[in-house]
């Protein structure tokens, strides 16, 4: 909706929301200690050998709704800030994914023209916002029961691990790259 606010605000209010839903009060101290958590969100078992496969052979970025700072924080606090070359922040545009110009931004921001560009998320509106704006996207469906959202634009790869994703993209990078001329 381009109407900005730091993602900080953006999880100050849902947590603010999750709990006037709930009817749970807390205290000013806990809801403090709620949000400085965000800082510590644990990865995924398959994250580090995903990324250290990745980067031998791909530009590795964080992007984010977060700002780079806070990104830079919660990568670095779960020992993984080192595998990614540089962290791309929607700050930058002040609007949020899935705007295709914070998409196109990222394209800008790694200087990847028109080499092949790969979202990879486990969030359907990511993955659509992405593919809206002309990405290649892979969809990280952790578990069988996670549906992907109905709204016609499947991604080009779905894969139940990131361990399979090395994989999974060079299946499909040769004709990527056979399409554009590289």
């Amino acid at each position: 909706m381009r109407n900005y606010a730091d993602f900080s605000i953006c999880t100050s209010d849902a947590l603010d929301f999750t709990c006037q839903r709930f009817k749970a009060g807390i205290s000013p101290r806990r809801r403090r200690e709620l949000l400085d958590l965000y800082q510590y969100l644990p990865r995924f078992d398959d994250v580090t050998p995903a990324l250290q496969s990745l980067r031998t052979a791909f530009r590795v970025f964080a992007f984010s709704n977060g700002k780079r700072s806070e990104i830079d924080v919660v990568l670095s606090n779960a020992n993984i800030r080192d595998y990614f070359e540089d962290i791309v922040t929607v700050d930058d545009v002040r609007s949020f994914k899935p705007d295709p110009a914070v998409y196109s931004y990222a394209r800008r921001a790694t200087r990847a023209w028109s080499a092949p560009f790969w979202l990879v998320s486990s969030n359907p509106w990511d993955v659509i916002g992405a593919r809206s704006a002309g990405l290649s996207s892979a969809w990280v469906q952790r578990s069988a029961e996670k549906i992907y959202d109905p709204w016609g634009v499947a991604p080009n790869v779905t894969v139940r691990s990131l361990t399979d994703l090395p994989a999974a993209l060079e299946d499909d990078l040769p004709q990527k790259f056979t399409q554009i001329g590289a």
